[in-house]
């Protein structure tokens, strides 16, 4: 080493990215937008998208040989969408008792047999890693929202939207991913005229839109320097970033 070695800026990679919403807002769809994707499956929630997608894995050995073929096979795919995390977790969870002949991730008890599952998601981060780096491939990371009570050290806790996920298996992805967004239909309020011609306050739902920073309400991130609301648009979304 040397300090010819020295940059100033770091060298761009396809970004890791990962993706929450609710059911049926259209997150398949956003993937299936991007370039050149393949879709590895743990649910079927394809419905009629036309996209090339590997069958559905029915357990993590069959989830990862898929992830290995694209690694390790010559191919023109430029996005892997992985459809769901929260659905690729129970794989995740069965491979550990398998490991161990238990019959639960609950059976390992005091929450190790969660700990233990770390291992796993770390090998999955790893080839996830190794196909942006080797292959320049984008990572799309699809997941559901659950609403969770969070607790804040500063102020009362507060419900908020989070990954569908163990929070241990969260933070680790959500540390190895660079932009975090959360799919949802922008709300809005309307006053209407009621009986008695008395005004009431009307909640109205109106287009989709990405969120790609934090708030109290929900979790998000990027290290994009995106806009807080961005369309419900992968081109759009492509553009900012390259910025």
């Amino acid at each position: 080493m040397s300090l010819a070695g020295i940059r100033k800026k770091a060298k761009k990679k396809p970004p890791r990215i990962v993706m929450y919403g609710g059911a049926a807002i259209g997150k398949t769809s956003f993937g299936a937008s991007m370039n050149k994707p393949i879709f590895v499956l743990t649910e079927d929630g394809m419905g009629k998208i036309e996209c090339d997608h590997f069958p559905l894995s029915e357990d993590y050995e069959s989830f990862f040989g898929n992830l290995n073929s694209l690694l390790e096979e010559e191919h023109e795919y430029k996005t892997v969408v992985i459809d769901s995390l929260d659905w690729l977790e129970p794989l995740v969870w069965q491979k550990v008792c398998d490991d161990h002949g238990k019959k639960s991730i609950e059976e390992f008890g005091y929450g190790r047999g969660y700990v233990e599952a770390l291992k796993e998601w770390r090998a999955y981060i790893s080839i996830l890693n190794r196909l942006r780096d080797e292959k320049g491939m984008t990572v799309l990371q699809i997941a559901h929202n659950q609403i969770k009570r969070f607790e804040s050290p500063e102020i009362e806790a507060y419900d908020r939207h989070e990954l569908k996920l163990h929070r241990k298996a969260a933070d680790l992805i959500l540390e190895h991913s660079d932009c975090c967004f959360f799919a949802n239909y922008k709300l809005g309020t309307v006053k209407v005229q009621g009986k008695g011609g008395q005004m009431s306050t009307k909640a109205t739902q109106g287009d989709r839109v990405i969120y790609t920073q934090e708030k109290p309400a929900f979790l998000a991130k990027n290290r994009y320097a995106l806009p807080a609301e961005m369309p419900f648009d992968w081109q759009a979304i492509r553009e900012e970033m390259l910025k």
